[in-house]
């Protein structure tokens, strides 16, 4: 089946110096809020989740031209907004970016992802039910627990995606996946009924 991107992503890796800015920022606007929210969802709070997604699409401007459709482009990118979230929990990144020369990395790329925050925090149904005490306490338990857990937490229940794309995502067997969710869930499931919650009432 087609990678839907690959038409985008070819026009990115064929435009010359002058034209890529115009043909990444077709792609920039197809993610901008599916980075933002991953981020959001692994970091646990906005201001590492933007410093995540910003750190993301940075590096898929700078690396799209050595993208070789071995794997879905999707999930290329969402292994990029994973791997930036999880060091942003490790660490405070602070320094400011620099080097890339297009729209991400200029003050209207900043903007728009400004943007995308305040309407995902305001408009996107998965926030608004976050906003309830229970997921409230499922959101905190999940920046408590291993990074790792979180992300494929948050890949399969948030994102909603199968064994098989979180496998591509992470570059590993549907066993491996099974397993470490297996784990993740009962790390989660430990860390909720220590805060009072009910795991029976998880819906995972």
């Amino acid at each position: 089946m087609p990678d839907p991107d690959q038409q985008l992503v070819e026009a990115c890796q064929a435009a010359s110096e002058q034209e890529f800015e115009e043909a990444y920022r077709q792609l920039f606007a197809l993610y901008q809020d599916r980075v933002f929210t991953i981020c959001l969802r692994v970091t646990g709070n906005r201001e590492d989740a933007m410093d995540a997604a910003q750190e993301t699409m940075i590096t898929l401007a700078r690396r799209i031209r050595d993208f070789a459709f071995r794997s879905r482009f999707s999930s290329w990118v969402y292994r990029i907004a994973v791997n930036a979230a999880i060091d942003s929990r490790r660490r405070r990144l602070d320094s400011p970016r620099a080097g890339i020369h297009t729209s991400v990395g200029s003050a209207e790329g900043e903007h728009h992802l400004n943007q995308v925050a305040g309407e995902t925090e305001s408009s996107n149904p998965v926030v608004e039910v976050a906003r309830t005490e229970d997921q409230q306490l499922i959101q905190n338990a999940l920046s408590r627990l291993n990074p790792r857990f979180s992300a494929l937490l948050v890949l399969r229940y948030m994102e909603g995606l199968t064994y098989e794309q979180i496998s591509e995502v992470q570059e590993c067997s549907l066993g491996t996946v099974k397993s470490r969710l297996n784990r993740a869930h009962t790390a989660l499931r430990e860390l909720l009924q220590h805060s009072g919650y009910d795991p029976t009432d998880l819906p995972l």
